[in-house]
């Protein structure tokens, strides 16, 4: 026999490495890790400090019971841990953690130093590990509570540390297992920097919902509705938005189990169908749900990152959930306001001072309008040169009937604007370029356009087929430079979570090339400078809301292109015409022109069918003709 093919038993800095690889993923696993430790730990005050996104230093330090110097030494030790002691332990977990691998793992894969002193105890005891290294612990000076940096992530896993992102992406992540922790130990004070900058300072409070307001807007937690249930063993709290706050993905759905995070399908499924009816299908309902019940009705041990749970009756928390959510929007009016102008909570003088001086700062920097620009009005309609409201990027000013013009004139000419082509001033006796000979297309229920063509009914999508002409055009642009942005007159600020900056941040370079710029406005907002010229009429705060959603779904390894034309199907959605619209002879006429023109026609870029075709055949079969 082959000695390779040998079984032998493997190193235990090995095993550690193979243990780290399902445990820490990223810098945000060993941050969530700690966090879960130092919870555990009785502490009311956790302080974090990240450099280079975690990849240079991740540093927590509490103020929990702390740790005898022997108790140092096993912490680094495989399956060594304080939480469980017999096989019964493990089907009745109250902890966060409880395997007692997580030190271990870290420590084999980065530089680790912990500071510890027990309560009661005169002085604190350091000891430090890289890879299979302990050094043996010393006396050290340290406050009750415990230390512990880590240095140098994936330092001896180059494979590993090679694939980490840029540090605005892994800082994002970090933010997220951070906000996550914080939001479900609401009594715990909290503190979190990166690169010398404190990012986030939480005081403790007496409830998720003022955590909640801390640490992504008072504004959001104004519109929550609070729920409050205790049922056949099931103590449920939540806070949900009212439907008119939906979002465009589930990031904004948050699960707790004993405090501890989850993702549950049957607990999501139970959210979709709350929501039911109450927002259209691609919407997402905001939702903070935490649920208190016996350990011994769910199993935790089923997930290497614990994220996972196995109900024993799952059917009683979907029922739960469901009925919890339905009965307080059955008993609320979730008719939403009618806003006649923008409200903001109230802010104190200093606030008010500061907001004044960002202001101004921001204008004085803001790049001139030239005299001679054209200014539009709310409406898009040219009104003259003057102080203008926009500075076109990308081939100087362009005017929203060129860029209609542009969109949909046809490609065939070489001059788009020749003989006055405008799809509100062309008026054409059929419908071109369809399949076979066409008479003109009606509109019907302001949602479908059906025509008659020589083979038989064509039945076409009106917001499908203007989607997914806008998306290619738009594809189109973008490949070959940026699309032309508007800049605006007053700024729209938008407020922004920790995570949502790192986002901006990170993808800034695409964000441009759609012609979006946005500057930090504040410590905890940012304020719209410029914006697509084809979104005139879009609210830009709910656009840009939904926009740093779609961001936050995608994962460290989606491509760029991935990316780009996911925002690119977004915007299109927002520009095309909408199911309810009234289009005029001369809008449907302009549209189907474009038909054929388009790649894959047959579906907008979501993949929902734009047009059905309905032969003669198929007729004469319904009415018996054959």
């Amino acid at each position: 026999m082959d000695a390779d093919c040998r079984i032998r038993v493997l190193s235990d800095l090995l095993v550690k490495k193979i243990a780290a690889g399902e445990v820490v993923e990223r810098p945000a696993s060993v941050v969530k890790e700690l966090l879960e430790n130092a919870i555990d730990a009785g502490a009311m005050r956790i302080v974090v400090t990240i450099e280079e996104g975690g990849r240079q230093l991740i540093k927590i330090t509490d103020d929990g019971c702390g740790m005898s110097a022997e108790e140092l030494g096993l912490a680094v030790t495989p399956h060594a841990t304080s939480k469980i002691k017999t096989e019964d332990d493990l089907f009745a977990i109250s902890t966060m953690g409880f395997r007692g691998e997580a030190l271990a793992s870290i420590s084999s894969i980065a530089r680790l130093r912990m500071v510890s002193r027990a309560r009661g105890s005169e002085e604190g005891h350091e000891i430090r590990v890289t890879a299979d290294q302990i050094e043996a612990s010393q006396a050290a000076g340290s406050p009750v509570g415990t230390t512990i940096e880590v240095r140098d992530l994936f330092f001896n896993v180059p494979a590993r540390r090679k694939f980490l992102r840029a540090q605005s992406t892994e800082m994002g992540h970090i933010t997220e297992q951070f906000s996550r922790v914080a939001l479900s130990n609401p009594g715990i004070a909290f503190e979190l920097s990166h690169n010398g900058r404190k990012t986030q300072r939480l005081a403790s409070c007496d409830s998720p919902l003022a955590r909640v307001a801390k640490l992504y807007s008072p504004e959001l937690a104004d519109a929550l509705l609070p729920i409050r249930r205790d049922e056949h063993g099931v103590i449920l709290e939540a806070y949900v938005a009212p439907p008119a706050q939906s979002r465009a993905t589930t990031n904004w759905q948050y699960t707790f189990v004993n405090g501890r995070y989850i993702r549950d399908r049957s607990i999501q499924h139970a959210i979709k169908e709350a929501y039911r009816g109450l927002t259209e299908p691609n919407r997402h309902g905001v939702v903070f749900l935490f649920l208190r019940v016996d350990p011994q009705s769910f199993d935790v041990n089923v997930h290497p990152t614990k994220i996972e749970v196995r109900w024993a009756d799952s059917r009683l928390i979907h029922s739960q959930v469901l009925s919890a959510l339905r009965e307080t929007f059955q008993r609320s009016d979730l008719a939403p306001a009618l806003r006649t102008d923008r409200a903001h909570a109230p802010v104190s003088e200093a606030e008010q001072d500061r907001v004044r001086q960002e202001m101004a700062t921001m204008m004085r920097d803001a790049t001139p309008i030239q005299p001679g620009q054209p200014r539009f009005d709310s409406l898009g309609v040219n009104t003259g040169h003057a102080d203008g409201l926009t500075n076109q990027r990308g081939g100087g000013a362009m005017e929203p009937q060129r860029v209609w013009r542009e969109l949909y004139s046809d490609p065939v000419r070489s001059d788009p604007t020749a003989d006055g082509f405008s799809p509100y001033n062309k008026v054409s006796p059929v419908l071109p370029r369809s399949s076979g000979t066409t008479r003109r297309a009606i509109q019907m229920h302001n949602l479908y356009l059906v025509a008659e063509t020589e083979e038989g009914i064509l039945i076409v999508d009106q917001h499908a087929l203007h989607e997914r002409v806008i998306y290619e055009q738009l594809r189109t642009r973008i490949t070959n430079g940026s699309l032309e942005s508007q800049r605006l007159l007053l700024p729209e600020t938008i407020r922004v979570t920790a995570r949502q900056a790192s986002l901006l941040e990170s993808n800034g370079d695409w964000l441009q090339r759609l012609g979006i710029e946005v500057s930090t406005f504040g410590s905890d907002s940012v304020a719209v400078q410029s914006f697509p010229s084809l979104l005139k009429d879009t609210d830009v705060v709910p656009f840009m809301t939904d926009l740093l959603d779609r961001l936050a779904q995608q994962s460290a390894e989606t491509s760029p292109d991935v990316v780009i034309n996911d925002l690119l199907s977004m915007m299109a959605c927002k520009a095309a015409v909408k199911a309810g619209d009234s289009l005029t002879v001369e809008e449907i006429d302009a549209l189907f022109e474009h038909r054929d023109l388009v790649e894959k026609s047959s579906s907008c870029p979501h993949g929902r069918p734009t047009m059905l075709r309905l032969s003669k055949a198929d007729l004469n079969r319904q009415f018996h003709r054959t």
